[in-house]
């Protein structure tokens, strides 16, 4: 990775009884924690976590601010410092990536165990985890309206994997072939953690409304810093 990550815990709390935040904070003065504690959380569709984590950050939200609301493309209202947004598949790489570095552990990490080994880690859970990512006709109503920046858009070739997001870079590290598939049609969202380890994909097929509905669980991640 080009850049510098310092590690440092600055952010205690928990968010609604799915996970401890633990930190990260960059050059750029910019704070980002990822939903990280031993409680695998709730299960939930694809649309409803695009928008629920996102009025995590309005008023009456988990970490609400006053007077602050979220547009229909999940922009905020107000200025406030505070980004939450539901997981992308790149912020999904950059966690998996972490895990096996010279900060993290560097074995194959089980289900239930962590990315550091000890408490301080992220828990995976290897139960398919979905992340905002999909293509340009993902048939979800808040993807499709959301602004760029909470969400990842590929096609359906494997070559428009981001650099950082795990896929092509770590293909197969601490798993076999069955477990990665990539992007199976134009309306397709991504899943993480799917099978045999936290480097595991499925590009889920959204052909008909059992799937779209179909719950999943996920991560949120807070941004905290200046212009948000």
């Amino acid at each position: 990775m080009k850049k510098k990550i310092e590690m440092k815990t600055k952010l205690a709390m928990s968010v609604v009884g799915l996970f401890t935040l633990t930190c990260i904070i960059s050059p750029i003065k910019a704070n980002a924690a990822l939903q990280a504690n031993k409680n695998p959380g709730n299960s939930d569709t694809i649309d409803n976590w695009l928008l629920n984590v996102r009025k995590m950050e309005s008023t009456g939200g988990t970490l609400g601010l006053s007077d602050d609301t979220i547009n229909t493309d999940l922009t905020s209202t107000t200025k406030n410092n505070l980004d939450i947004h539901m997981e992308k598949n790149t912020e999904y790489g950059a966690m998996a990536i972490l895990s096996a570095s010279a900060y993290g552990n560097q074995n194959k990490i089980n289900n239930g165990e962590t990315t550091t080994g000890n408490k301080t880690g992220i828990y995976i859970y290897l139960n398919s985890e979905v992340v905002a990512a999909g293509t340009s006709k993902t048939p979800v109503a808040n993807f499709k309206s959301a602004i760029g920046k909470y969400k990842n858009i590929y096609t359906t070739e494997e070559s428009s994997a981001k650099i950082g997001d795990a896929i092509t870079e770590t293909k197969n590290w601490h798993t076999q072939n069955g477990d990665n598939f990539w992007i199976l049609g134009d309306v397709s969202a991504l899943l993480r953690a799917r099978s045999g380890s936290l480097f595991s994909y499925f590009g889920n097929y959204l052909n008909d409304w059992a799937h779209i509905n179909k719950s999943y669980r996920s991560r949120a991640v807070v941004v905290i810093g200046n212009g948000f």
